[in-house]
């Protein structure tokens, strides 16, 4: 039998893959043995048995022991990071993978770790920073491009994001989610030729990648390509969820709205849980005026990703507008018992629930949380979809009060232009009156952007928190610069080139 520990570490990493966390113990206790004082193989151990049910006190204690002999060491450092959050102590794992990142600034799963810590400690730009410099480091991890996207899209930096996204997707083309990001990020900013860049080294075999060829193919008009491509995707991948997305998408590009809900129930009937195609139906239901199964669709998706804020911004709304007051305070408590911060428009609902439920007191009491550049819009949404009770009548002055003297303050020309968009959107507003039911039209200062089809994907990278190597000695190198307030970030894609 092998003396090498690296052998058995090796095989520690296949069986984690494999879901084998037993096996895998005993070829990294072997490892250890053998390692010496190589404490890689102990943390490794250590960061395992973190994983596991019951064991992180096990895993802390290890590390502890470890850290005695050598306290500076990163992997220990790093596995008591990770058995630290599992004991419910993110303070000491915060604390931990500072020591690393500041010992060794090159050290992307310290930085990454860390920035996941900081994301659930409230200090979401320290994350931001932490999330880009492990993808600058690693650019070729799937992991670490989509944390720092997510972060950069929370914090409005959308060309960052998709920057990101480009990058990522270049480094590792089979990734869904990441070329999809591309890809959208491309259509988005009406640079096609940027998205078949995103798939250009993507394997065609791949269903989803046959179908967003067919998908910018149709965008671009070669509808007759797209539909080539359709019918060869039909033939091979029959059943396979991403495709029969990708096709449901195009029918409804096309407006072909029957055709794409069949395409939709298909879809959900193999896979029930597929949030794109819930997302999909929701939005023909509420096209076709079917508010309830609307809504069933949005909780659905808001139970399956309960943290997803649009959606659950989405769903009060919709809640609200339909005059459902009870549900729509609902989501919203629903959302803070889970200790998450209310996103800014939940906190209007909640206050104009409480006053369509009869409730002033409450309402009154709830008012202070709505952000100033959101109290006008308070006020349009209670005029289109409140019930007119004596609670709302108090509110609405109260609300008048707070809005500041610009928003109100009208001069004759501002005041005629406000009633020409004012009637455009009444106009537009009954042609979609699906959400409250009723010709009333829906207000332009509450309209939220739907977010972009997302598709269900197992998280990537290693049990164990290893991450690919990658070559720094590399010509072609990817990394960021952050200024001094933690915002900027410069791309660099060679030694000699820098495109901000």
């Amino acid at each position: 039998m092998s003396q090498d520990p690296e052998f058995f570490y090796t095989q520690a990493e296949r069986l984690v893959s494999e879901g084998n966390f037993a096996a895998a113990e005993l070829m990294l206790r072997q490892a250890a043995e053998l390692g010496g004082t190589n404490r890689v193989y102990v943390a490794a151990l250590a960061a395992l048995l973190s994983l596991q049910e019951g064991r992180a006190d096990e895993s802390l204690s290890l590390v502890e022991d470890q850290l005695s002999l050598t306290p500076d060491e990163p992997a220990l450092l790093v596995a008591k990071a990770m058995a630290a959050k599992a004991t419910g102590k993110p303070e000491v794992a915060e604390e931990s993978l500072r020591q690393v990142v500041k010992a060794n600034p090159n050290h992307a799963y310290a930085h990454h770790t860390l920035g996941k810590v900081l994301v659930e400690a409230g200090k979401a730009n320290e994350a931001e920073a932490h999330a880009c410099k492990a993808f600058a480091l690693v650019p070729d991890q799937p992991d670490y491009a989509l944390a720092a996207i997510e972060l950069l899209e929370a914090a409005g930096k959308s060309d960052y994001a998709f920057e990101v996204a480009s990058i990522g997707a270049s480094f590792c083309p089979q990734e869904m989610e990441l070329v999809q990001k591309a890809v959208e990020g491309a259509l988005a900013r009406e640079e096609p030729d940027r998205a078949w860049d995103a798939l250009q080294e993507s394997n065609e075999d791949l269903p989803w990648v046959l179908g967003w060829k067919a998908t910018l193919l149709d965008h671009n008009g070669e509808v007759e390509k797209a539909d080539a491509l359709l019918d060869q995707g039909r033939e091979r991948f029959p059943e396979d969820p991403d495709f029969l997305f990708l096709e449901a998408a195009i029918f409804v590009r096309r407006q072909l709205n029957a055709e794409a809900m069949e395409m939709i129930e298909h879809l959900l009937s193999l896979c029930p849980t597929h949030r794109g195609a819930l997302r999909l139906r929701a939005d023909l239901s509420f096209g076709n005026q079917s508010t309830d199964e609307a809504l069933a669709d949005l909780q659905a998706m808001l139970e399956l990703d309960p943290s997803d804020a649009a959606v659950a911004v989405e769903l009060t709304s919709a809640f609200y507008r339909a005059r459902r007051y009870r549900e729509a305070l609902d989501v919203c408590l629903g959302w803070t018992e889970r200790d998450q911060a209310l996103p800014a428009q939940m906190t209007v609902y909640v206050v104009l629930c409480h006053a369509g439920l009869a409730e002033p007191q409450e309402a009154l009491e709830k008012l202070p949380n709505i952000p100033e550049d959101l109290l006008m819009a308070a006020v349009t949404e209670l005029a289109a979809f409140g019930c007119n009770n004596a609670a709302e009548q108090i509110l609405r002055e109260k609300l008048l009060q707070l809005v500041p003297a610009q928003a109100t303050d009208l001069d004759d020309e501002d005041e005629e232009e406000q009633d020409e968009v004012e009637s455009e959107l009444e106009d537009e507003a009954e042609a979609r009156a699906s959400i409250a039911g009723e010709d009333e039209g829906e207000p332009e200062a509450f309209e939220e952007e739907r977010p972009p089809q997302k598709f269900e994907l197992p998280p990537g990278g290693s049990i164990l928190g290893e991450s690919p190597a990658y070559d720094e000695d590399e010509d072609d190198e990817v990394w960021v610069e952050v200024d001094e307030d933690g915002e900027e970030y410069v791309w660099v894609e060679d030694d000699e080139d820098e495109d901000e």
